[in-house]
């Protein structure tokens, strides 16, 4: 029987979780849209402000054949193979205490994405809501065996050396023990992104991209309307009869389409942040919130006629991206916020090398950030600061007389026992400059909501953007050199780390 700290602890991290998962957001820009041909996506993580992330190598073997898989959750799963070495984003559990569920248990927490060393991409975590109740009736989520998304790449980056050997290896368990939550997921490797939508406990639309579209995920479907007879569409076999039994099919059933967001999220509306992107992929798009329809960003490969064609959506985007329009989507206010925990971005290259797949790595908030690059096949270890385990940040009702901290509001309880909001301050843990995460997490949240007069928050900016111009040039560095990539990396990382150091320090 769990003990009352572990249920407590356990209730705080879902807590934490459903209040901010929404404010994730994924985009993807295919390849004939890009400046070099490369397929960009990316996703930011978020869970709560001040909330310790970690970045690191998972050691080939980790994981051995025969081995069990337990998750917080109720989720297991018996590993194939020793498992592939792979880049990783988790929960801060290095001290063996799980965040996510008050327990200590060798499984690693809240893994959001990576790449592993056979070129396969993960990037999941991008929970999606709003399935009507009805199809939710019908097809529960699993709550008790199901998969929960952050277990994803952890079983995918372990198991599988391409895209369709994870794709086919992440729909069997939907099919075997369904989902704990609904979620949109990337799947690649340098021959194919796969997109993989779930907001139901087993029913799901897997998309083999083409590289002609472009759409975002800000918690919110993207998909529209798909004629599943597609060859690069896997669906699941009652995704229609689930539909039409909740009475909310929308589709074809006779041509084998259906308009998913239609069908399975009726309600959707486009929210802040898929305004936002709508404007980022082409500066001219005037439409209101309320003049939006699913029309404008869904993904569909039904053409008027009623033929297939390649994926496309209604987004005309206006120039060709790179990776410095894929780093500005995150500071879009309300896209980039207090609540990024970190935020990934992938490139990958139709080339089969052991470079054909870029991840730039920031921490925190995207509106105050450095994303620096690495060659996650050819990275055998992260700079220090990443993979740092702190004590966590801690909130307290009277001001410091020390240490680093910056005003917020808190839940306590008062003196009949119930939760009340307070004036507060949030302390930082004592080594925090030691830490990428805590660093950048300091800079945000003073510049956001400590005293900063808006000459000190220019010069920030100006640094945060010589800064990334410095990234820039590591990274062509790195392909002119990619057998000293590793060290190029770890010694950008440690220069963008001394001089945000230096910034929090100038404004504390």
């Amino acid at each position: 029987m769990k003990s009352m700290k572990t249920l407590l602890a356990l209730v705080m991290a879902l807590c934490l979780m459903c209040a901010s998962a929404s404010a994730c957001t994924a985009i993807y820009v295919g390849s004939d849209l890009t400046a070099d041909g490369a397929t960009m996506f990316a996703r930011s993580e978020d869970i709560s402000n001040s909330y310790n992330k970690v970045y690191y190598v998972a050691p080939a073997g980790q994981h051995k054949a025969g081995e069990v898989y337990n998750g917080c959750y109720g989720f297991t799963y018996t590993f194939q193979k020793d498992s592939y070495g792979y880049t990783a984003f988790s929960d801060d559990n290095l001290s063996g205490y799980c965040p996510d569920c008050g327990s200590q248990h060798a499984h690693t927490p809240y893994q959001a994405g990576g790449t592993n060393e056979m070129g396969l991409t993960v990037s999941a975590t991008e929970t999606l809501s709003g399935a009507s109740k009805a199809i939710k009736a019908v097809d529960p989520f699993n709550g008790d065996t199901g998969i929960e998304e952050a277990e994803i790449p952890t079983v995918l980056l372990s198991e599988c050396a391409t895209a369709k050997e994870a794709v086919d290896l992440l729909l069997s368990i939907y099919d075997n023990v369904g989902a704990q939550g609904g979620s949109g997921i990337f799947i690649a490797d340098n021959n194919e992104t796969w997109y993989i939508e779930n907001t139901t406990g087993t029913q799901y639309i897997a998309l083999k991209l083409s590289e002609s579209v472009a759409f975002a995920v800000p918690n919110q479907s993207a998909i529209g309307l798909i004629d599943l007879d597609d060859e690069n569409v896997i669906a699941s076999a009652n995704l229609i009869a689930v539909a039409k039994e909740a009475g909310t099919y929308v589709g074809d059933e006779n041509a084998n389409t259906i308009d998913y967001i239609a069908s399975y999220l009726p309600d959707q509306k486009a929210n802040s942040r898929y305004m936002s992107a709508l404007k980022h992929f082409n500066a001219a798009f005037n439409k209101t919130a309320e003049e939006v329809t699913s029309a404008d960003y869904a993904i569909s490969n039904v053409d008027a006629e009623g033929n297939i064609v390649p994926f496309y959506t209604n987004i005309a985007v206006d120039r060709a991206f790179t990776i410095a329009d894929m780093v500005g989507y995150y500071d879009i206010p309300g896209i980039g916020s207090t609540g990024n925990l970190e935020i990934h971005i992938f490139q990958t290259y139709a080339e089969d090398s052991k470079t054909d797949t870029v991840e730039w790595v920031a921490m925190d908030n995207g509106c105050w950030n450095v994303f620096v690059p690495y060659y996650p096949m050819l990275t055998t270890d992260v700079y220090a600061a990443y993979k740092l385990g702190t004590a966590p940040a801690s909130f307290v009702q009277e001001q410091p007389a020390e240490g680093l901290y910056y005003p917020t509001t808190g839940r306590v309880r008062d003196a009949e026992g119930n939760r009340v909001t307070v004036e507060g301050f949030k302390v930082f843990p004592t080594n925090w400059a030691d830490s990428m995460y805590w660093t950048f997490d300091a800079l945000s949240n003073l510049c956001e909501m400590g005293n900063v007069s808006d000459a000190q928050k220019a010069d920030v900016e100006a640094k945060l953007a010589e800064l990334q111009q410095m990234a820039y040039a590591a990274f062509d560095e790195m392909k002119a050199n990619p057998d000293a990539a590793t060290d190029i990396s770890m010694k950008t990382a440690a220069a963008v780390h001394a001089a945000v150091v230096e910034l929090v320090n100038a404004i504390k």
